[in-house]
């Protein structure tokens, strides 16, 4: 199926020491992916191969340690055509030296009318993916650049009637925390406590629907009634001594939330809301616990997040509603909703429905959280939970399931390799190449929380640096294999041809037809030459060898260099 980046490769002395790099292909499409071509030079190993419907395929990319090559020339291709459709795209593994990032991954979807996008590869064995959904009839989304921010009233017409219980969304782990402020005198630092590159409006601007959002009072030592509300990461929130920090204001969460609505009307959005509680800035001498007034002042910060949904029927739990119940309010602008789970004692207000505020158990959730320290052990304890939940047989099995793609390394590993390196290299890219291939129309995740969610290169967050996989998955996840469940979706999948035929693809609302270029430094090209193709080698020199085992005795030029196509 495919291997883990193992973690020793993370660490600075073992940077680029191996010379094997993946490349992940996600098939969400009723179409297979077949391999067409390959070549490659001084590669030890270039495996590709058809990827089926529904399904990924990790491939491989091994870039030769000879020392008599020039890594300068090292290259390959993989041409790919979509069965049923005259679309096409192709797959480069290539080098850009000198540069820290030498090794790059060039996807050409020129053949898809959809672009190029070109990847630095983020570490040694660490995956680069490309995400493919849609139909032919529907028209085709995928992975390298983002569409709009509401994605889910993109595709409202399939997921309207569906319970929020059978709808996947992307997810957040410890949300607000993108940014150390340091409103703690403790030794938590980026490397160990900050576990996003975004903050709350990047993430929702991203895809994401599904919030960790841990907040908490932070009060002088000196004058404790002197408190400011803050998103927090600490190891035990009710010790003693809290070890962590900060991250953002609750103020600036606020804000985030309405500009985010304010462009993108229309979705669903959920806030898991915890914590909770207060702590001193030197976080000693244990908790303090609300009470009413600092209540009531939280409830106040809440009241001015716009769309928010009062009054909501609590007597059937939210993930028993129709998605449609959320998405049609405030006059088609959508939902945000809180939801309260922390330590705030008997005595104070629990919620306040009237503002939209809810308690935890309006919402029945199986929250799966592994609390293992590497991924490979994580992943497969995830994905045998996924298997737990049928969406089968009248749904006697059937949960909102929250899977943590998440790990929970001993302090001192954390500090040394850091949470973002954990993140995007070995663990979040597992989900796609490992991950989905434990998927089916009866088995997912509603939630795949994460780390660094869209990052997929050490500090790069620039928008034209971010990555779509799992916004594009979610999409593919919704439109493709969910829609596949009879049970689960009564209506004809929207991915199959119409009865009679419209020349309208739906993929319009999510991917328009482009033809530039997004290069590894995050800028973009709109109108590059027709025969550009990042990546494409002029001559084939000797050596070169193809899928069927032909190797070029001699340099011959490209004939598909000048080409237009992919």
């Amino acid at each position: 199926m495919g291997s883990f980046m193992p973690w020793r490769l993370l660490e600075p002395q073992n940077a680029w020491a191996s010379g094997r790099q993946y490349i992940t292909i996600v098939n969400l499409t009723p179409h297979r992916f077949k391999l067409d071509a390959t070549h490659s030079y001084q590669m030890d190993e270039f495996d590709f191969g058809d990827v089926p419907q529904g399904r990924a395929r990790q491939n491989t990319a091994h870039y030769t340690r000879r020392l008599t090559a020039n890594p300068k020339d090292d290259n390959g291709e993989a041409y790919y055509s979509i069965e049923g459709t005259d679309k096409r795209f192709a797959i480069r593994a290539t080098t850009h030296i000198p540069s820290r990032h030498w090794r790059r991954t060039v996807f050409d979807l020129n053949g898809m009318g959809m672009g190029q996008r070109e990847y630095l590869d983020p570490g040694p064995e660490s995956p680069v993916t490309l995400v493919i959904t849609g139909s032919n009839s529907y028209g085709f989304i995928a992975s390298i650049r983002y569409g709009p921010g509401n994605w889910m009233r993109s595709i409202y017409d399939v997921i309207k009637d569906r319970p929020i219980q059978h709808i996947m969304m992307p997810g957040t782990h410890d949300s607000g925390m993108s940014t150390i402020s340091g409103k703690l005198i403790s030794i938590g630092i980026p490397a160990n406590t900050q576990n996003q590159g975004l903050n709350i409006y990047m993430q929702l601007r991203a895809g994401a629907r599904w919030f960790d959002l841990r907040v908490a009072t932070i009060h002088s030592n000196k004058y404790p009634s002197e408190y400011g509300f803050w998103v927090l990461h600490v190891h035990n929130e009710r010790a003693e001594l809290a070890v962590g920090n900060t991250g953002e204001s609750l103020d600036d969460v606020v804000s985030e939330i309405n500009k985010f609505t304010a462009e993108n009307p229309g979705e669903v959005i959920f806030f898991r809301v915890s914590y909770l509680i207060g702590i001193r800035k030197l976080p000693s001498g244990g908790p303090i616990y609300w009470n009413k007034d600092i209540v009531n002042n939280f409830f106040g910060k809440l009241r001015a997040v716009n769309n928010r949904c009062p009054s909501l029927d609590t007597d059937i739990k939210f993930n028993k509603q129709p998605a449609a119940y959320f998405m049609d309010r405030n006059d088609g602008r959508g939902c945000v909703l809180f939801m309260l789970s922390g330590n705030l004692p008997d005595k104070v207000p629990q919620d306040s429905i009237g503002d939209g505020i809810y308690q935890g158990n309006t919402m029945d959730i199986q929250n799966s959280w592994s609390n293992l320290e590497e991924t490979e052990p994580m992943a497969i304890d995830q994905t045998a939970t996924w298997n737990k939940v049928s969406r089968n047989r009248g749904f006697s099995k059937d949960q909102f399931l929250i899977s943590q793609w998440v790990v929970t390394p001993q302090p001192v590993k954390t500090t040394l390799l850091g949470l973002q390196n954990i993140a995007i290299m070995p663990t979040n890219p597992a989900i796609y190449w490992m991950g989905v291939n434990y998927m089916s129309p009866e088995a997912w995740p509603n939630v795949l929380m994460v780390d660094y969610y869209g990052i997929v290169v050490t500090d790069q967050t620039s928008w034209n640096h971010l990555s779509a996989e799992l916004y594009t998955l979610a999409i593919g996840l919704n439109l493709y294999m969910i829609s596949e469940n009879c049970e689960v979706s009564t209506r004809r999948s929207p991915l199959l041809p119409k009865p009679r035929k419209s020349f309208a693809l739906q993929a319009a609302k999510l991917a328009s037809n482009w033809h530039g270029i997004i290069f590894a430094n995050g800028t973009a090209q709109d109108n590059p030459p027709a025969r550009l193709h990042l990546g494409r080698v002029q001559v084939l020199k000797a050596g070169t060898r193809f899928l069927n085992g032909t190797v070029l005795t001699k340099d011959f030029l490209n004939p598909l260099y000048s080409s237009y196509g992919a």
